[in-house]
């Protein structure tokens, strides 16, 4: 079946396929790259080779809002503009596409990644798209880092493509850890998908959607910055909220606790912070507060049940204390410093 006609309306036209050696060499390159910088893939490296150097890869005259490379799902096959001299971001991204769909062209298709094909609707585009540029950026090198502009501050691994959903990605990796994100992604599993209907619960969905409307809005040629921003915020509450109320349910002991309360400290280096609404920053301020006091009387509770000796118990709940205090002094510094 030729899909050259659909192609070429879409602006892409194929010319000849790579030869082996060109292919092989593309193959080499990124299948070296995610498994050095992802560790998650570290022993996938003769899975990945060989599945990356089956794809189908040709050259084509390409437009250049593709930024020279085009991934083509129907035929599960990529488009390279001849221009394209070396292995970028644009070619890892769509050869992470098309790993997702690898072997999948003549079934019918369920899942791709973390996208899954609903009878009514697709789950999980925005947060698939992110997830595959935070693997794509990761695998150049890139680490999670702080940049700013007018309205906005954000923490992400991709400066330039896909910003606002790497850095919510970022946040929930952070969070649940990127074991299954990667997995799922890369091998199309729901291991992803279970672990976060698990952590986040009812507002799983609201999060999803949310990316998605990011998305769909940062496509846009006049895309409407303040709903991107708000969109953002609204996310980023929903996840901070959702995951140290619920988690803060099923510790079980005393280092548990504390696990939890250094996340909540090292998360807020990771915090979006709107230039122009400092009222977001404020919630999460408010928020802390909050849950250092329910940290506080959760290791009580627990440390009422144990058997632990009254010494072994005074020593521990000194030293919450003193964790506590020592995060609000912190502020207090950052504050004065600010």
């Amino acid at each position: 079946m030729s899909f050259e006609s659909d192609l070429q309306k879409i602006g892409v036209f194929p010319k000849e396929e790579l030869n082996i050696v060109e292919k092989n060499k593309i193959a080499r390159n990124i299948t070296e790259k995610l498994t050095t910088n992802i560790n998650e893939l570290v022993d996938d490296y003769n899975e990945l080779l060989m599945r990356i150097a089956n794809c189908k890869i040709y050259y084509a005259d390409i437009l250049p809002k593709f930024n020279g490379v085009f991934y083509y799902y129907k035929n599960n096959s990529i488009y390279v503009d001849k221009n394209l001299l070396q292995v970028n971001e644009y070619l890892i991204h769509e050869v992470i596409h098309y790993l997702q769909n690898f072997e999948k062209i003549s079934k019918q298709i369920k899942r791709v990644g973390l996208c899954q094909f609903l009878e009514f609707k697709l789950w999980g585009l925005g947060i698939n798209e992110a997830v595959v540029h935070y693997i794509t950026s990761k695998a150049q090198g890139q680490k999670v880092h702080r940049i700013n502009d007018k309205e906005i501050s954000i923490c992400t691994n991709s400066e330039n493509n896909y910003k606002y959903i790497t850095s919510l990605v970022a946040q929930i990796l952070f969070l649940m850890g990127e074991e299954e994100a990667v997995e799922s992604c890369i091998k199309s599993t729901q291991n992803f998908e279970t672990k976060l209907y698990n952590t986040f619960e009812d507002n799983t969905e609201k999060i999803v959607k949310g990316f998605d409307i990011l998305l769909e809005e940062s496509g846009k040629e006049n895309k409407d910055e303040e709903k991107i921003l708000n969109t953002v915020m609204t996310i980023q509450e929903t996840i901070y909220k959702t995951y140290f109320k619920n988690i803060l349910k099923r510790v079980e002991n005393s280092k548990e606790i504390d696990k939890q309360v250094q996340k909540l400290e090292d998360f807020e280096q990771i915090l979006s912070k709107s230039f122009s609404n400092v009222s977001w920053e404020e919630n999460f301020k408010s928020f802390k507060k909050e849950m250092e006091s329910n940290y506080l009387r959760k290791y009580i509770e627990i440390n009422k049940k144990s058997n632990s000796s009254l010494v072994v118990y005074k020593n521990a709940l000194y030293n919450l204390f003193s964790k506590i205090a020592n995060f609000i002094q912190t502020r207090i510094t950052k504050s004065k410093v600010n």
